[in-house]
């Protein structure tokens, strides 16, 4: 808002010395009192160098004749002002105005002087900084900007504490990289000019392992083995695993070495495996994208029966193994007793022949050839043959 232009008066006495003192944001001023009952008051006047204007403003007025201070307040540090003053009657009018007055505000003080960020540090980064030595400082503002947009600081925290020289800006995430500076906090709530900014990076994720293989020939046990991480602090692996390749991928075990040995009761059970590293920190490296396929060892192929004939009231059975994995084999013979089925398990023959000296006349057998290996892992059984004594007439 402009001020009108002051009415003058030439004969009302004016102001005839000031004296000033200062500190960062206020002016105090002290006049030689005037003493006519002329005047009513005093009004202030004061140019700015930081306003466009370039001209003097009324910033005060002054309503009793016998006041001889003033504090200008709100002020920026370290700037030079001009005052002058006039003294008014009851009817406004203004005598001429004073001397001109060169007054400085006293500079703000510095910032913080050290600042350092540990980096390397888990989903956070640490700052810490020297105390300020001014009694003055009641606490400290961190700002932080990204490396992407050098130039847009905003305020992270308040530290509430001239004394205070740390602080965690957590939560962050792996591998981040900031900027980061210090302003003081004056008692009057004026803030100083920023530190010099430091860089710093979060701790980034861990390297994925090498190479993980698994077996696919070891009775009931999966093998799997894999090159240790290129991660200097990687403390131990995650593995997962998961009945699909595009299946959700379940977690299996902490392995501290790098191999582990995955018990499945199952024989011929394929899962998919991935493995993962973890640092000291608990950082998880990122998950492969392929998984390895491992199984357990699959069942012996069942032999295929190549004769079933019965002789001198004997049934005799041969057959011929599909792979080369037999260690010996079992027979299964089952038959009926009216509305009971009645089975019976011959175990450990070696070789390819079987005689049965146990049947009955007029009773039909059924027969079924198993292939164990040396693991004891059983084939499924053969195609069946049936075979049977007529009986005796009567």
């Amino acid at each position: 808002m402009t001020q009108e232009a002051p009415k003058v008066q030439a004969d009302l006495p004016n102001v005839q010395s000031i004296r000033t003192i200062s500190s960062m944001t206020a002016v105090g001023l002290e006049w030689q009192m005037v003493p006519s009952m002329k005047i009513e008051g005093y009004r202030l006047y004061r140019l700015d160098p930081n306003s466009e204007e370039k001209k003097l403003k009324r910033v005060a007025e002054i309503e009793d004749r016998y006041s001889t201070h003033y504090v200008d307040t709100k002020l920026t540090p370290g700037t030079e002002y001009v005052y002058q003053m006039s003294t008014f009657d009851k009817d406004g009018y203004e005598s001429r105005q004073s001397a001109p007055v060169h007054v400085k505000t006293a500079p703000m003080i510095h910032s913080v002087s050290f600042v350092r960020a540990i980096t390397d540090l888990p989903n956070r980064i640490k700052l810490i900084w020297r105390p300020h030595q001014d009694l003055r400082v009641v606490g400290y503002v961190v700002e932080r900007a990204s490396v992407s947009k050098p130039g847009d600081w905003k305020k992270q925290a308040d530290i509430k504490h001239r004394l205070s020289a740390e602080y965690m800006d957590k939560n962050l995430g792996d591998g981040e990289v900031y900027m980061y500076r210090i302003r003081a906090k004056l008692c009057n709530g004026l803030l100083t000019h920023p530190s010099q900014p430091v860089k710093a990076i979060t701790k980034p994720l861990p390297l994925m392992p090498g190479e993980l293989k698994a077996t696919t020939d070891l009775p009931k046990t999966i093998r799997l083995t894999w090159e240790p991480s290129p991660t200097a602090d990687v403390v131990y692996y995650k593995l997962y695993r998961a009945p699909f390749a595009l299946g959700f991928y379940s977690y299996r075990a902490k392995v501290e070495g790098t191999s582990f040995e995955d018990h499945v009761e199952e024989d011929g059970k394929l899962y998919y495996y991935k493995v993962t590293a973890v640092d000291k920190d608990g950082l998880e490296s990122q998950m492969p994208e392929s998984p390895v396929i491992g199984s357990t060892l699959a069942k012996p192929s069942p032999p295929s029966i190549t004769a079933a004939k019965i002789a001198f009231n004997q049934a005799i059975i041969t057959w011929t193994p599909v792979d080369n994995r037999a260690e010996k084999y079992t027979i299964i013979r089952t038959h009926w007793e009216g509305l009971s089925k009645k089975e019976k398990i011959f175990t450990n023959i070696y070789g390819t022949k079987f005689v049965d000296k146990t049947m009955s006349p007029g009773v039909k057998y059924t027969y079924r050839v198993l292939e164990v290996d040396k693991n004891g892992i059983e084939s499924k059984p053969s195609e069946p043959v049936e075979l049977y004594i007529a009986a005796e007439k009567k």
